[in-house]
């Protein structure tokens, strides 16, 4: 347990950094992305534990096991572990050298700030000015935007990305789990239109063709995935009486040869009202 935010009352809003999980992960690879997170949120409690017992630094200098606690504001605080370890991982090579592809899990119905927030977190802990591809699955209190959930809402949604996409800060747009006729709606109404578009086969076992057809017709590859529509929920979170804004998953492959090289979760929750 965090007791340096469970023990303060003040704190409001908190932000968790996992770090690159390869870097201590040897969990099987046959489970669940929501079961990933779990495991990686569980590695900031263990390197609590491990700070508490000893000097966390390792021997040649990174800080693998390192949790570091930022108080950003009187109601905020940032728990980022092992920073200089993802840091120098992406460093490794040059920028054009590496892809970075990221997911956006929004819990909330009003979270257009909420993705401001994600965004510009994702890129201060990487510490890049851009992304390659960001994906988002928008599923406010569960509801599946394939079953007629409100477009509008995801458009501004959408608003927020296409800002940073116009500025180059995210080079690809994709979204998760529209219908066709959602699809197009958002396409349509798009300044920066989505260039991805990924389906969940667990709950549709063949690709709709009109969905098919329609992403073929304008260059929008047409993905598959196996994620949650809520990736996290309230009472599986690391620390209790808080609420999940949005989970952003993030990976980082060297181009050339196809290498997943750094993998990692950031989580914003907001204190539950009493």
């Amino acid at each position: 347990m965090l007791t340096e935010i469970v023990n303060n009352p003040k704190l409001e809003k908190l932000l968790i950094s996992t770090g690159n999980i390869l870097n201590v992960d040897n969990a099987t690879p046959l489970r669940t992305s929501h079961e990933e997170l779990l495991d990686s949120l569980k590695l900031c409690t263990d390197c609590q534990a491990a700070a508490a017992a000893a000097t966390t630094t390792t021997a040649d200098g990174k800080d693998d096991l390192q949790l570091v606690v930022i108080g950003h504001s009187d109601n905020e605080a940032h728990v980022l572990r092992a920073q200089k370890e993802l840091q120098e991982k992406i460093l490794e090579n040059q920028r054009n050298e590496i892809s970075i592809g990221a997911k956006l899990f929004v819990n909330n119905a009003s979270g257009v700030g909420g993705v401001q927030q994600a965004v510009t977190a994702l890129m201060d802990i990487l510490k890049v000015d851009c992304v390659d591809n960001l994906v988002v699955a928008y599923h406010p209190h569960g509801e599946a935007k394939s079953d007629g959930a409100d477009v509008n809402s995801l458009k501004n949604l959408w608003n927020v990305l296409q800002e940073f996409a116009e500025k180059k800060q995210i080079c690809q747009l994709g979204i998760a789990d529209l219908d066709s006729s959602s699809l197009q709606q958002l396409y349509s109404d798009a300044r920066v239109p989505p260039t991805i578009a990924q389906i969940n086969l667990a709950n549709c076992c063949v690709v709709p063709p009109e969905l098919k057809e329609f992403c073929t017709q304008n260059d929008i590859q047409l993905l598959t995935h196996g994620d949650p529509e809520i990736l996290l929920a309230d009472n599986d979170f690391t620390i209790p009486g808080y609420t999940v804004d949005w989970v952003m998953r993030y990976q980082v492959h060297v181009r050339c040869r196809g290498v997943l090289t750094a993998k990692g979760y950031i989580v914003q929750a907001t204190k539950k009202d009493k």
